[in-house]
């Protein structure tokens, strides 16, 4: 299929969206024809509305105000249209509204209002729990209830209070006030490509009254303006902002699109596809336990040093994951294994192994026994040894004790870590990583970038798969030709490929999470030169490079110089486990923290809206410890929390009539309750 053909093909079907969307007005005004006997046209001054509205952006977001203040428009204009204003495309040479800017957009609210567009989180019921995790129990038994409360659950529907909202497209302006003026919003993320029709919003819309009752009911508001450098920013700035307003709030989100237009009917369907809710990387109690455990046997093995060595700059890394493409490059790079410091992450040192290439450093990150169990499965004194280990400080120590020489990165965002960096007082504090989940690429990524290396080509780092192969064949996840059935096949996102553009990769929730990571990692530090061998996800920040245009040479003297790396990435400091002794001191402080939460979920709610509140709460009470000398309750109970209050979320939405879904609600709270109990009497049995 040539580009002409290609092109012919995307008009038509964006004809053929313009035309549904044409339909689908004519229908709803047929629909509610009656609603609108009663309705009441605004009536204002266009111009003096205007004035009114800048005045109020000028409070509220004076880089608007400023950009509209001598503002020039360029595609949208007013025009008047058979006696009532409209917006007119001056590029595709039609009305943005069939008929009146007011009506439609009403009628097209209660068209959502009726059947609106929820983005939930999907939590799966486990038929059997066998990892010993309370969190896993108890998760559990709330997705379980909450399936059964959903079972019964007709359709969705738009309460009076929306916890989260995500209004694509500004238009005229008036449906978000048909939104604000019906419904409480607790958290409202506004999107608008054109600057033009913003602006011309200030005409028809009173955004005065808009902010007005953002106030009065508290809500968060983020608004977005202008088109994004590519369509998956939209999954990106989305992310952003519900960190920001409690992730938790995604975990049942309403989606809401009100004109057609290519680009924003294109970046609505990008979102609605790759909006995961936000929940990975939460960790839970059990994690940080684990986390705690392992770090404070660890004390044996040398820290990662603070600071970067500049002299390393220019020594070229190639960092090696298990994607498929892996196999593709082998060859390569068995041939140019001296013109670069190797690499390896996790499973990728299995397929190495089996290939022959003994790298020069090795990264490990998990916590629990799996990264044991997969390294003895093929471990060979002779092949590990040599081999420097890279980990973060809170792998088990069984893994240290695989590598004769090791370093360990402390992670922060721990509760571990936490705990020791207060503990330090004046003394100098060891290397600190971020960035370092959700797998090892991201890990010796921030591995890299910490000790001072710059010059960095990825290979296997795919974040997903074109074809059934998931991993490297020569790896851990493979028996000969069988898949092993270590990894489970779950691709649900796309993410555009490394070298081709107008093609797709598959990829699960990890690895989609895995790659937003490295490429927040990329723009938070540009002095990194990341080139991406790896045939398979585009990552924002690494240059595509196919391996045979790679400019290397040999690495002069390369094993001394490695041997130099090892031992001077090292710290020089001592350092002790002593702060732990602090937990049994504070174990006091954390029952009564747990025990407030208990109390707060077991009361009876006046509301949804009260709730929500509580809940919202909970999570901000949690960042309050911040800078305090129990910051680390935040790491210990967060993941928890934002897991818990996720589910808890559906089940206040499970039912139309608010008096059930307050009902449905209080059964999954108690479950929650049970929770929290089961980590009391958990935490004093070893803390107190």
């Amino acid at each position: 299929m040539n580009d002409l053909t290609l092109a012919i093909n995307e008009k038509l079907n964006e004809l053929e969206r313009y035309q549904a969307f044409l339909q689908s007005q004519i229908e709803n005004r047929k629909k509610y024809e009656a609603a609108l006997m009663d309705f009441v046209r605004p009536d204002f001054d266009l111009e003096k509305m205007f004035q009114s509205n800048m005045q109020a952006f000028e409070h509220s977001y004076p880089d608007i105000y400023n950009t509209f203040l001598n503002y020039q428009l360029t595609r949208f204009e007013l025009h008047m249209d058979d006696g009532n204003v409209n917006i007119y495309d001056t590029e595709k040479k039609t009305y943005l509204y069939k008929q009146d800017v007011y009506q439609d957009s009403y009628v097209q609210y209660l068209g959502f209002k009726e059947r609106p567009v929820v983005l939930t989180n999907k939590f799966s019921v486990r038929e059997k729990i066998n990892d010993g995790f309370i969190h896993s129990q108890f998760l559990n038994e709330l997705a379980i209830n909450l399936k059964e409360q959903n079972e019964l659950k007709k359709h969705n529907h738009l309460p009076k209070v929306i916890p989260s909202l995500m209004l694509m497209g500004v238009g005229c302006g008036y449906h978000i006030q048909s939104f604000l003026t019906a419904h409480i919003v607790k958290k409202l993320y506004i999107y608008e490509p054109h600057s033009d029709l913003l602006y011309l919003s200030l005409f028809l819309t009173d955004w005065t009254d808009i902010f007005k009752q953002l106030n009065e009911h508290n809500t968060e508001l983020h608004l977005s303006v202008g088109e994004f450098d590519s369509e998956l920013g939209i999954s990106k700035e989305v992310e952003s902002v519900f960190q920001r307003f409690g992730r938790f709030f995604s975990g049942y989100s309403f989606l809401y699109k009100h004109y057609h237009d290519d680009y924003l009917d294109r970046v609505t369907k990008q979102l609605s596809v790759q909006f995961v809710g936000n929940i990975l990387g939460f960790g839970f109690y059990d994690d940080a336990i684990l986390s705690i455990e392992n770090f404070s046997k660890n004390f044996d093995v040398p820290f990662l040093r603070p600071d970067s060595l500049d002299e390393l700059k220019d020594v070229p890394v190639y960092l090696i994951a298990n994607g498929p493409s892996l196999d593709k490059d082998i060859q390569w790079l068995m041939e140019h294994q001296d013109n670069a410091i190797i690499l390896s992450c996790g499973t990728a040192l299995s397929a190495l192994y089996k290939y022959g290439l003994k790298p020069d450093f090795h990264c490990e990150m998990e916590r629990g026994q799996v990264t044991h169990n997969v390294l003895a499965s093929f471990y060979d004194e002779g092949f590990f040894s040599g081999i420097t280990l890279l980990a973060l400080n809170t792998v088990l120590p069984s893994v240290f004790a695989m590598f004769e020489n090791k370093v360990q990165g402390v992670k922060w965002g721990e509760a571990s870590s936490k705990i020791f960096v207060q503990g330090l007082g004046q003394q100098e504090k060891p290397a600190l990583l971020v960035n370092c989940n959700p797998t090892v690429s991201n890990c010796a990524l921030a591995f890299c970038e910490k000790i001072g290396f710059t010059d960095i080509t990825l290979f296997g780092v795919d974040m997903g798969y074109k074809s059934k192969q998931h991993h490297s064949k020569n790896s851990v996840y493979y028996k000969g030709e069988q898949d092993s059935g270590l990894y489970k096949h779950k691709a649900k996102y796309k993410l555009i490929c490394n070298f081709d553009s107008d093609s797709y990769v598959e990829t699960d929730e990890i690895f989609k999470y895995s790659h937003s990571v490295l490429e927040r990692t990329l723009a938070q530090n540009s002095h990194l030169n990341v080139k991406n061998c790896s045939d398979g996800a585009y990552v924002e920040g690494a240059k595509p490079t196919r391996p045979d245009l790679l400019v290397c040479t040999p690495i002069e003297n390369k094993v001394a110089l490695v041997s130099n790396i090892a031992d001077t990435i090292k710290s020089s400091e001592t350092y002790t486990n002593d702060a732990f002794a602090a937990i049994h001191n504070d174990v006091p402080l954390f029952l009564d923290l747990c025990n407030l939460f208990i109390e707060q979920l077991s009361n009876r709610p006046a509301s949804i809206d009260v709730v929500l509140e509580v809940l919202d709460e909970q999570l901000r009470r949690l960042s309050s410890f911040h800078n305090t000398t129990i910051s680390y309750f935040d790491e210990l109970l967060r993941g928890t929390i934002l897991h818990t209050h996720s589910m808890l979320v559906n089940s206040l939405f499970s039912h139309e009539q608010e008096e059930q879904a307050l009902e449905n609600y209080r059964h999954s709270a108690q479950i929650v309750c049970d929770y929290l109990e089961a980590i009391k009497e958990d935490y004093i049995v070893r803390f107190g």
